[in-house]
């Protein structure tokens, strides 16, 4: 009887440390280079130079899911790799939205000095 419980529980163990390796995260490679063409995306919009902090978060992200990555720690992995898409993703669409209040700004500039050239040719007819 006892033969039969130690085999019952061998078998037991075994299948639960078996479960537990194939139960481990994939690695994730494709939100990896995802991670990356966003951070490149990010920095060619000019994002380093119009959105500063939020460039700086996902590369900082992307770092700590490299970290991870060599760690083994796939899961946490993916999750930083998703997080630094999204805070580079939301760089690139800060250093758009900058640069676009930039040209709104110098457009209105230039309005402006035309308007004042304008003024005193019309008072003067």
């Amino acid at each position: 009887m006892r033969k039969h419980f130690f085999k019952l529980g061998t078998a037991a163990a075994m299948v639960i440390a078996l479960s537990a390796c194939g139960s481990k995260a994939p690695r994730p490679s494709s939100e990896l280079a995802l991670t990356s063409s966003a951070l490149k995306n990010a920095e060619l919009a000019g994002a380093r130079e119009h959105a500063p902090l939020e460039f700086r978060a996902a590369r900082q992200r992307q770092i700590e899911a490299d970290e991870a990555m060599k760690a083994g720690k796939f899961s946490k992995a993916r999750y930083l790799t998703v997080e630094a898409r999204a805070d580079a993703e939301l760089a690139r669409a800060a250093a758009d939205a900058q640069k676009a209040r930039l040209e709104l700004k110098r457009t209105q500039d230039n309005l402006q000095g035309l308007r004042r050239e304008l003024v005193p040719v019309s008072k003067s007819q």
